[in-house]
């Protein structure tokens, strides 16, 4: 291994060294509605039987949440998030490139509806899982 190849290595794996820790301080700093959708995920976990990771690094972003065998990746849209419309079409294209589905919710609507949420997040994950996942190249 040449000395570029290495410091491609050792960008790449600092690269991924921080992702993960950036998830570590969004997960501890998580906003009410990311907190509260977590809380009904996981209390709903024995009956649907799925497990969701939360502040998921993935593609060089980091989702809100990810159920890792249904390849759902779950974001949650503040109020200030119009600003961000075309970021989320990146986001969104890059992650289905890599064969995700993307859901998305307003914090108004985990706050107003969270069993709602859940339910569409657990049907949508439950027939996925029933399909062989495929990775676009």
């Amino acid at each position: 291994m040449g000395l570029g190849e290495l410091l491609m290595v050792l960008a790449r794996h600092l690269n991924s060294a921080h992702m993960y820790l950036r998830a570590k301080v969004l997960r501890r700093d998580a906003p009410k509605a990311e907190r509260v959708l977590w809380f009904k995920l996981r209390e709903q976990r024995p009956a649907h039987g799925l497990k969701f990771r939360r502040q998921y690094p993935v593609g060089g972003y980091i989702v809100d949440f990810a159920c890792l065998e249904c390849g759902v990746m779950i974001e949650l849209d503040g109020m200030s998030h119009d600003a961000t419309l075309e970021q989320d079409r990146r986001r969104n294209a890059k992650l289905r490139c890599l064969g995700y589905r993307v859901l998305r919710f307003g914090n108004q609507e985990v706050y107003e509806n969270v069993d709602g949420v859940v339910a569409s997040i657990v049907e949508v994950c439950l027939a996925l899982r029933q399909l062989p996942l495929t990775k676009n190249v």
